[in-house]
């Protein structure tokens, strides 16, 4: 298998810049009292900044898919018969989106002060996955919009405003979640795998479907 390391090193930068910029960390207002909440030290994927960032991120680091959903929606709607150019080479880009994202926590875990750990934002582990059929159906709708936007509109601002869009609905910061288990002991690795590929796999599902559709409308 012919490996594209260049390819690989774009989806782990942008993945870094985003989770570093977008995403960002949970903090506490007052370090000395937890009673005050917290907030996220990030621009956030539902506003204009974070619409903006992704954008650019995805213009410099070209060919990067950068989040998880959008690996799974081109992992489903390619050729699903070509395991190496297909579903490995796709694999590879989720392992390469984790490490930077695990990179940008640790960078951000060494730089920032008063950030909420792993085992206090999640005593006692994470929630199981539960199935629900109406986030599974948001989730299936969500995908048929960003993947007839993908296929359809030639603009570099469309997928980032469908991405601002749907943020509330897909959980495109996946990556981050799974970096943040594997670097504190993998607990809840059942917690956050699952939903990370039956999510992403959703996703992709309602985009192959919209495709479907298109393919067989009449003229």
């Amino acid at each position: 298998m012919n490996v594209n390391w260049k390819g690989l090193m774009n989806e782990l930068g942008g993945a870094f810049a985003v989770t570093w910029l977008v995403f960002g960390i949970t903090v506490w207002n007052d370090a000395a009292d937890m009673t005050a909440g917290t907030n996220v030290v990030g621009l956030g994927l539902a506003s204009l900044g974070g619409m903006l960032a992704l954008a650019v991120a995805w213009m410099a680091f070209a060919g990067a898919h950068i989040l998880p959903p959008v690996t799974w929606m081109h992992m489903i709607t390619g050729d699903v018969s070509d395991v190496e150019g297909n579903w490995m080479a796709n694999g590879m880009k989720l392992v390469a989106q984790i490490i930077g994202a695990a990179l940008a926590i640790f960078l951000m875990a060494e730089t920032t002060a008063d950030y909420v750990e792993y085992v206090i934002a999640h005593k006692g582990g994470q929630d199981t996955y539960n199935f629900k059929i109406m986030t599974t159906v948001s989730l299936v709708a969500a995908g048929a919009v960003l993947g007839h936007i993908n296929t359809n509109v030639d603009n570099s601002w469309a997928m980032p405003v469908a991405v601002m869009a749907t943020a509330g609905i897909v959980n495109y910061a996946s990556a981050g979640d799974m970096a943040s288990m594997l670097m504190n002991e993998t607990g809840d690795i059942m917690a956050v795998f699952i939903p990370w590929f039956v999510d992403g796999a959703t996703v992709g599902i309602g985009a192959f479907v919209a495709g479907m559709i298109a393919d067989n409308l009449p003229e």
